[in-house]
């Protein structure tokens, strides 16, 4: 693959020998004065960053993003903060690989965005420090300080990262909850008000060196968090307080590491392992007048998984990789109800979950001409899947997968894909949990399959006027052995628990433009809107009916206003997301929840280049949000309306102030 060579500082061009990919140099971001790659990131057009999926295993974890061509080594380390500790002067050029390219791990992922990191040695790093303000909630704020350093000396690279947040940060001023009987009369009138303070201490480090062959990579990284919500609810009918305390511990950490070696004749080994563990606390009371409600849940987890890939690049045209996977996953749970000091047993309160998962792979990726890319690939699983009740499932599945792009020009592309993926079970789902907000009890799991999807997708885009782009994204989902809600029989009557509930559909329609406003007389002006629409259908467990997915939002959208001044050294812009409408159903009742559109506003102040100053001010709107529940006596198609409760809530407006100054 030819590399890119920058000829115009403020455009992006695609080399000549392939047109699938799309390089932008540090002259492209200039304007915007960038402090790190995440901020580069989010400025290439048509471009949508995904941090990938939070799933056992290494196959499906990778996100759209490579640096010097590899994946991150951790899991455990999102993405996100990843790219944010890379200064931006570090970066050479990132270039935008549509379709796959030989010699480039696209991780199943249609485009990837390869950040070019600087080879030469020296000591780089960072210190940021923030403050957000909640408005109007008596001195309300949260406040974090964060370092990274990293050292490239010779063959030996250094990195450490870590941050502490401690606060209270949520914006959410009051909730009126009204409820009302099956026969209309008034059941409850209350207001809620909480305190949600919280910290998080997190650490990670890095060490890179070559060997006599290939070169290794080892990380470390480690977390503990802990919130403590005091929840007071005054109640206007019948008078009286209700109190409800929650405290939540929780604690991990991961290591792992990578080795890359070169075999010859264009093969190249990747083995990657790692090892990660999690515990976590939660213990509850609710003291309403005389009655009092305890919960408590502990469980703690972990993982190995191993991963070794081959890939052959030898050939200009062709590339390919094949490779297995292995992971061993489980996780431990126990969780009580008491009610006035009395057990309230539910179905799987107790559980050890263990999975012995293998995977084998093969991809391969060609390009017959510089305008042409066609990638096929098949991956084979067998699990073994004991949730520790006397039971156990073998699964195996096969996931073929395959991908034409076709890119006319570098401004243009056209991608047609189809493959079939398989889920993961949730293995908290085979636990049982409460609810203290809102009472609900959920029982854990028995048997279950995971969700299989066949998924066909076209996909467009179209990008002008150099920094601007249109990408629409149609997708069709063909899904088996949904999993959702379904009423099973426990000791005290009937409860959901996640089960099979048969065939789905999911059809999407995703729209994203990103416009440059300079010929309208906006100069450095940049407008991005993003439009989701979801049309889905899943049976219903309880009803037997057809109904769209519970908690699915049928229409979503944002847009983005940003405007670069380069002679006052800043950038300044306004967010806008729109309102959420959703629904979410239970085998005795429903609950459709919203929210009003979200606002916020911010500048970008850089007095020099290594100094970044950042102003936010959120949820201008005082954005409301609201709830409606219905609460029947057993299958809601039949039985009697028990009551309907209402609840609206009101936000308060945050100011957050950030600092950063950079150092190499």
């Amino acid at each position: 693959m030819a590399a890119a060579l920058a000829q115009d500082a403020g455009a992006a061009q695609a080399p000549g020998a392939d047109q699938a990919v799309t390089s932008y140099d540090a002259g492209f971001f200039a304007a915007s004065r960038p402090g790190d790659a995440k901020a580069m990131i989010d400025r290439i057009p048509g471009f949508a960053f995904d941090g990938g999926g939070s799933v056992r295993g290494l196959s499906g974890a990778a996100g759209n993003v490579l640096i010097d061509g590899r994946r991150p080594s951790s899991k455990s380390d999102s993405l996100s903060d990843v790219l944010a500790r890379i200064p931006a002067d570090q970066v050479v050029r990132i270039d935008v690989i549509r379709g796959g390219a030989p010699g480039i791990d696209m991780q199943r992922k249609p485009v990837v965005a390869n950040v070019i990191r600087d080879p030469r040695g020296g000591i780089s790093g960072a210190v940021s420090v923030s403050d957000q303000l909640t408005l109007g909630a008596g001195g309300r704020n949260e406040g974090e300080v964060a370092a990274d350093v990293a050292a490239r000396l010779g063959a030996h690279v250094f990195e450490a990262a870590a941050s502490y947040t401690r606060g209270d940060a949520h914006d959410r001023r009051r909730t009126h909850r009204l409820r009302t009987g099956g026969d209309g009369r008034l059941l409850m009138d209350s207001q809620i008000a909480s305190d949600k303070p919280a910290d998080a201490i997190v650490g990670a480090a890095a060490y890179e060196t070559a060997l006599p062959v290939g070169d290794v990579r080892l990380n470390i990284r480690s977390y503990r968090e802990t919130s403590d919500i005091t929840e007071r609810d005054v109640f206007a009918y019948p008078q009286g307080l209700g109190v409800l305390t929650e405290v939540y511990r929780g604690a991990g950490g991961e290591f792992g590491g990578r080795y890359v070696a070169p075999l010859g004749g264009g093969v190249e080994l990747e083995t990657l392992a790692l090892r990660s563990w999690r515990t976590n606390e939660t213990r509850a009371t609710s003291v309403n007048g005389a009655k009092t409600v305890g919960y408590r849940r502990f469980d703690e987890s972990g993982e190995t998984v191993g991963r070794a890939v081959l890939r052959f690049h030898g050939w200009d045209a062709l590339s390919l990789e094949t490779g297995l996977e292995a992971a061993f996953n489980w996780l431990e749970g126990d969780s009580a109800l008491m009610v006035g000091g009395v057990l309230a047993p539910a179905p799987g309160s107790q559980a050890r979950v263990e999975e012995r998962r293998g995977e084998g792979f093969a991809t391969g990726v060609w390009q017959p001409s510089p305008v042409l890319a066609i990638e096929a690939g098949l991956r084979v699983e067998a699990s073994i899947l004991d949730p520790g009740r006397g039971e156990e499932q073998s699964l195996d599945f096969a996931k073929p997968s395959a991908a034409l792009t076709w890119t006319p020009s570098p401004q243009r592309l056209l991608r047609v894909r189809i493959e079939r993926e398989v889920g993961q079970l949730n293995f908290n789902d085979f636990v049982a949990s409460v609810n203290m907000y809102t009472g609900v009890v959920t029982a854990g799991a028995g048997l279950l399959a995971p969700t299989q999807t066949l998924r066909a997708e076209v996909a467009f885009e179209q990008q002008f006027a150099g920094r601007g782009a249109l990408a629409a994204i149609l997708r069709q989902e063909q899904i088996e052995d949904v999993i959702g809600l379904a009423p099973v029989a426990g000791p005290n009557g009937l409860f959901d628990a996640r089960s099979n509930v048969g065939p789905g559909l999911r059809q999407v329609l995703e729209l994203n433009s990103t416009v440059p406003l300079d010929a309208g007389g906006i100069s450095g002006g940049l407008l991005k809107a993003g439009l989701k629409a979801v049309r889905s259908e899943v049976t219903d467990a309880a009803t037997g009916e057809r109904r769209s997915y519970s908690g699915q939002s049928a229409l979503e959208w944002n847009a983005a206003f940003t405007q670069d001044l380069p002679a006052w050294n800043a950038t300044w812009g306004v967010n806008l997301s729109g309102a959420t409408d959703k629904t979410a159903y239970r085998f005795d009742g429903t609950e459709a929840s919203g929210a009003e559109p979200l606002a916020s506003a911010f500048v970008d102040y850089s007095p020099r280049s290594d100094v970044t100053l950042r102003l936010e001010v959120n949820n201008l709107t005082a954005r409301g949000a609201w709830s409606e529940r219905d609460v029947h006596a057993g299958l809601r198609h039949v039985a009697d309306l028990v009551y309907a409760e209402r609840r609206d809530e009101e936000s308060y407006r945050n100011v957050r102030v950030s600092l950063r100054k950079a150092f190499n």
